[in-house]
């Protein structure tokens, strides 16, 4: 929790008493939010960790008579008021505008949505996955065949791997190329569509490519072969439209987890236009899938702008460049000055235990 600064309030009648987690800055005779500003600026947080010790996370600690030498950019009084009310300006204005951009993922997943359900609104004709699908099987699990993971091998898809129009390969394991040997049904080739019909992840389906053909699955993944491989996109942007997803969904048996079954995918039922109808379909999808992208994309780089810029706000406050200075303020000297004396003349604490009675 290193690099956070807070402001204790007026007393409300209760004890306010800080953990040994807490380095307490008082009778300093500055601004309190000017001072908690501070301690949250780059400037003086590259400074504060070199007074740190520890082996990281929780196990981190500042040592408070180093940290105690730092040196504060010292305005006089009414500048540093100045300083804190522009920075409170400013730093609502931007947490209004995160707070927009944080409405933006759920924003693009109703585009998406939008799109999906436009596309597949109505057709002349329909079929099920077991008229247009050359095969339509699952995996199997290794574990039940006496094989383990190794680092290298075939590639073994598992539900993790399959999401919601792609496939994500940050977590790769292998098996021993026997394995394809005795699950031959099971071997993946491009263009095949993947459709998760176990667990959690129940109902997303992504296209085979080249990068993972050759490869195998388990049993929470329906392998979905396209008689024609031009339609394997057709078939997956229907997986996951709106309304196939309420049959899959309505339609899994959750015995200890969802489990959706090959005779219930054989049958999903989804429109069928013909060959030009449904390639100008796909081309539909994903130009709107990209326009959703962009907008989280877009959003995402403002986030990052933000943080920057908030960390640029409190660098300019404390050079001085924030706020007009004011020839009329009471100097800063005379500010420390006075800090100085109230701190010569303050009574000592006495230490040592009490006597007992």
């Amino acid at each position: 929790h290193i690099r956070r600064g807070w402001a204790v309030p007026e007393p409300d009648g209760r004890r306010q008493i800080g953990s040994g987690e807490w380095i307490v800055f008082r009778d300093h005779g500055l601004e309190p939010q000017y001072l908690r500003r501070f301690v949250l600026s780059d400037g003086f947080h590259d400074q504060f960790m070199q007074t740190t010790a520890g082996v990281g996370g929780s196990l981190t600690r500042a040592r408070p008579a180093e940290a105690a030498s730092i040196k504060v950019p010292v305005p006089p009084l009414a500048e540093q008021r100045r300083i804190v009310a522009k920075l409170d300006a400013l730093t609502a204005r931007l947490a209004r505008a995160r707070a927009e951009l944080d409405r933006v993922p759920a924003l693009a997943e109703k585009l998406r949505d939008s799109v999906l359900r436009a596309a597949f609104a109505s057709s002349a004709s329909s079929v099920c996955i077991a008229d247009i699908a050359s095969r339509v099987t699952k995996g199997s699990s290794p574990g039940w065949q006496g094989y383990a993971y190794q680092s290298d091998g075939v590639l073994f898809i598992r539900s993790q791997n399959v999401r919601w129009g792609s496939l994500a390969l940050d977590e790769q394991v292998y098996l021993p190329t026997a394995f394809n040997e005795k699950a031959r049904n099971s071997v993946i080739r491009t263009g095949d569509v993947l459709l998760n019909i176990v667990g959690a992840s129940i109902g997303r389906a992504a296209v085979a490519t080249e990068e993972i053909d050759g490869a195998n699955c388990n049993q929470a993944v329906c392998i979905i072969r396209p008689t024609d491989a031009d339609d394997a996109e057709y078939v997956m942007f229907h997986l996951i439209s709106p309304l196939t997803q309420t049959a899959i969904t309505d339609g899994a048996v959750d015995v200890a987890r969802a489990n959706f079954s090959l005779a219930q995918a054989r049958a999903l039922s989804l429109p069928w236009p013909n060959a030009d109808v449904r390639r100008s379909i796909v081309q539909e999808i994903k130009l709107g899938f990209a326009r959703a992208s962009r907008l989280e994309a877009e959003a995402a780089r403002a986030r990052a702008l933000f943080d920057r810029l908030e960390s640029a706000l409190l660098a300019r406050a404390f050079r001085g460049e924030l706020v007009p200075q004011d020839p009329n303020d009471e100097p800063a000297q005379t500010l420390l000055d006075r800090i100085r004396q109230q701190r010569f003349t303050a009574p000592k604490a006495k230490r040592g235990r009490k006597a007992k009675a």
